[in-house]
């Protein structure tokens, strides 16, 4: 049963980061009268691409987890996730830094680019079955 596999346990942190973005601020400022800091916190919630990126990658991420027999659909959505997850973060970053307000950095920042480390690491564990796999063949 392949879902056993470290790969599985990398794919799973990761999802966990990136669900975490729903409750893990960005950044944190002082309330504005409009604008991402409306509420002190630039959020998912403040964004709608933030809100689908992170969606998206999330089910990507679930996807992936349960594609264990196909191994190089495996890699590519891990590598599309990589790829949301920087574009997750430059968003996140231009609208809590790049619009003047004077913001420190919130734990949401961090939680996509641990993610990323997870993907990658994933990435290398699902290339390694293939090719032990292909190696087998052979055989």
């Amino acid at each position: 049963f392949m879902i056993q596999r470290i790969q599985t346990v990398y794919l799973a942190v990761a999802a966990l980061l990136q669900g975490l973005l729903f409750t893990f601020p960005f950044a944190t400022a002082e309330k504005t009268e409009e604008g991402a800091f409306k509420d002190g916190d630039m959020d998912l919630y403040d964004n709608i691409g933030l809100l689908s990126s992170t969606l998206t990658v999330l089910l990507l991420t679930v996807a992936c987890i349960f594609l264990f027999n196909n191994r190089k659909l495996q890699m590519n959505l891990s590598l599309g996730s990589i790829l949301i997850s920087f574009l997750i973060v430059g968003i996140a970053a231009y609208f809590s830094f790049g619009t003047g307000v004077s913001a420190s950095l919130g734990i949401g920042l961090f939680l996509p680019v641990i993610a990323v480390v997870m993907y990658f690491l994933a990435y290398k564990g699902i290339k390694k079955d293939e090719l032990v796999k292909s190696s087998n063949r052979l055989k």
